[in-house]
């Protein structure tokens, strides 16, 4: 593993990129394109290839490049939960709650399926200020509808997850009231769909 930081202060594996994945998937970053003309394909044009719907503004405004190429595809390439695809809503389910650590008191929301735990803004389950749980796929929080369990999961980060204070390596069933840490982090779990309510 060979790793580097960007410009931007985005740490990523060298030996496997050969640019910063993070600021590559930026398309185009905080840069604008003036609306009046956009997607004039002309050469040179910033949007040759363009094929989302064209704004008519002529007025001199902007709008953010990324959001344009974003724009192009209906297929923003989200994942969209059963749940969600079969009853039109993705409800919660149970919560995480903080009883130690930097975000303490605060409660996570938990959906069905998979809940990707993280310090990233881009995981289900953003724990903030704990420099010790990974940005990415820290641990995984489930839920399965079908037989109305939930469940922990180790991911990718460093630290040992824990369970009621026991290290685990492969996944468990949670319990109501559970204790799970990750990093320096406490939370407590708090079922919603058990035995007396499901979705």
């Amino acid at each position: 593993m060979e790793m580097k930081k960007c410009a931007r202060g985005h740490y990523y594996d060298a030996s496997i990129h050969a640019e910063c994945p993070y600021c590559s998937n930026m398309s185009g970053g905080g840069a604008t394109l003036p609306l009046a003309g956009f997607g004039a394909g002309g050469e040179g044009s910033p949007t040759v290839g363009f094929t989302g719907a064209m704004p008519s503004s002529d007025d001199g405004k902007t709008m953010p490049l990324k959001s344009a190429i974003n724009n192009s595809d209906p297929d923003d390439g989200r994942t969209v939960a059963l749940v969600k695809e079969s009853k039109g809503i993705d409800p919660v389910v149970g919560w995480l709650v903080c009883i130690e650590g930097k975000e303490k008191g605060r409660d996570y929301r938990i959906h069905s399926d998979n809940n990707f735990i993280g310090r990233s803004d881009r995981m289900d389950i953003c724990i903030r200020g704990d420099e010790t749980i990974s940005r990415e796929n820290h641990a995984i929080m489930s839920y399965d509808m079908v037989d109305n369990t939930f469940y922990f999961s180790p991911g990718d980060g460093r630290a040992i997850v824990r369970v009621n204070d026991k290290a685990i390596f492969q996944t468990v069933e949670l319990r109501s009231h559970d204790r799970v840490t990750i990093g320096k982090t406490v939370c407590e779990f708090i079922p919603f769909c058990d035995e007396k309510f499901t979705w």
